[in-house]
């Protein structure tokens, strides 16, 4: 959004009337004070984008003399902040994790900005809403470079699946647990829909195979779930890894997966919007999931649960946070957007559903309907801010944010939950190491001979000084466990 774009129709006091909020108090800002800033996020462009920018312009312009301008990138967007962080353009704010645009390979390159001391002076109320441990686990090196969302830290894979296609050949999902039990569903989906299994998301395959990313995935370092010792592993050089993707192999030779929907994310969102994927593990079970897929789809979704439990480690609490650009011309009020998005439940509401009457209508106090078609409906509120802010969805549970934060706090947890690794000493072998694991992520697609590409990909990581980050990891993890 630019300052001068038009200000919708709706006025100030039609939208608080259509808010969860009544804002009282409001200082006018002076139309010459107000900034605009520019945020990347991974959720996709919406045909009625325009009309819920302007309604939240309108209302973070009067709070607190900032508007936004959300750059929505969908499937593609994983590639495209790479690009925009390498080439050095200017950007205020954009979605990082430990899963797509890894926050701790950003963190090394010094795309973001350290907001420790900031979010005390500029960001009080973050203090205040974002749990201590949340902050601890975003800490890199002693500093702080982004704000986590709020949302579910419990940690499951799950694959996601077209109810018609789970009811229409008649099969019971808590069956299926691995790609290998997937088998007579994938037949019988392609059978008679033409829809394949899309695999696993390279990004979340230590999830499926029960391990943690020490850093990310494309750090290549992991300690297994269930390993108190926390012993530090090329996950790439793992049986479980290398048993994935003969799993996915089998799928393949059989002319039932779409394997580049594993390394392909625009491309695998295409194809899952348009219903052509009968499974695809991605994503996290949660109270309500089926409701907030469904809307992000576009169809009636349903989720298998992987083999392995819920879990709580720091990359999960890391999942979905907002990192301030090195390249920022306000971080200040950057910081004041995030504060604002992430503790006032009415901004939230409006750019998670939109505009009430519009995109959606309320059934209760806390409760709301999609309007079908209605031109505003991306289904992806945890990839925006605090969800525990929202409107419960038709279909989930009134109290799916209690059942969420029960879950939260009943999940296993990682025997270094808390860790954050500075990749500092090692950050040339990091760069290094992540150039081969970007090289090989086709490896998920079914289509390789496991054991001969796997072993060069191997080899390549070992040139690429894959040990000494190995070394690295376990160095800090055993001063983490020793100072427990």
């Amino acid at each position: 959004m630019t300052k001068g774009r038009k200000v919708c129709a709706l006025g100030m006091a039609a939208l608080m009337a259509a808010g969860s909020l009544t804002v009282t108090g409001v200082e006018q800002v002076k139309a010459d004070d107000v900034v605009t800033i520019k945020i990347h996020t991974p959720i996709p462009e919406q045909t009625d984008s325009d009309a819920v920018m302007e309604a939240l312009n309108e209302y973070t312009r009067e709070k607190i003399g900032v508007e936004v301008d959300y750059v929505f990138h969908g499937g593609s967007y994983g590639d495209k902040i790479q690009t925009i962080i390498a080439s050095g353009e200017e950007y205020d704010a954009c979605f990082t994790s430990n899963w797509l645009n890894p926050y701790n390979t950003d963190v090394v390159k010094g795309a973001f900005i350290d907001i420790k001391d900031m979010v005390k002076e500029e960001a009080p109320g973050l203090l205040e809403v974002i749990p201590e441990y949340m902050w601890k686990a975003a800490t890199i090196n002693g500093g702080i470079y982004a704000v986590p969302n709020q949302q579910i830290v419990a940690r499951q894979i799950g694959a996601l699946m077209p109810k018609e296609y789970v009811e229409g050949t008649g099969t019971d999902i808590n069956s299926i647990k691995t790609l290998t039990d997937m088998g007579e569903y994938a037949q019988k989906a392609f059978d008679e829909y033409g829809a394949k299994v899309g695999g696993v998301n390279r990004t979340q395959a230590a999830d499926y195979c029960g391990y943690e990313y020490v850093s990310d995935y494309m750090a290549a370092g992991a300690i297994k779930m269930d390993d108190e010792e926390a012993k530090v592993v090329n996950f790439y050089a793992t049986d479980e890894w290398k048993d994935m993707l003969n799993e996915l192999v089998e799928l393949n030779e059989k002319g039932l997966l779409d394997g580049e929907c594993g390394y392909m994310d625009e491309y695998c969102e295409s194809q899952r919007v348009a219903k052509k994927t009968s499974a695809f593990y991605s994503g996290t079970y949660k109270p309500g999931v089926e409701a907030e897929e469904s809307a992000r789809a576009g169809y009636d979704c349903v989720m298998a649960t992987a083999a392995t439990e819920p879990y709580i480690s720091t990359n999960s609490v890391i999942a979905t946070m907002y990192g301030i650009s090195a390249t920022s011309k306000h971080p200040e009020e950057t910081l004041k957007y995030l504060e604002l998005i992430n503790t006032d439940p009415y901004a939230m509401n409006l750019v998670s559903y939109g505009i009430e009457g519009k995109h959606y209508e309320k059934t209760g106090e806390n409760s709301i309907k999609l309007i079908p078609n209605s031109g505003y409906s991306h289904g992806q509120a945890w990839a925006l801010g605090n969800v525990f802010n929202t409107y419960t969805l038709e279909g989930q549970p009134e109290d799916v944010w209690e059942q969420t934060k029960a879950l939260n706090d009943s999940a296993k947890t990682s025997p270094i939950l808390g860790f954050s690794f500075d990749p500092e000493p090692v950050k040339m072998e990091i760069t290094n190491v992540s150039k081969v694991v970007k090289e090989y992520e086709s490896l998920v697609g079914g289509e390789l001979p496991v054991e001969e590409t796997n072993a060069e990909f191997l080899e390549k990581l070992e040139v690429a000084g894959v040990d000494k980050v190995l070394e690295e990891m376990q160095s800090q993890i055993d001063e983490f466990l020793a100072a427990k």
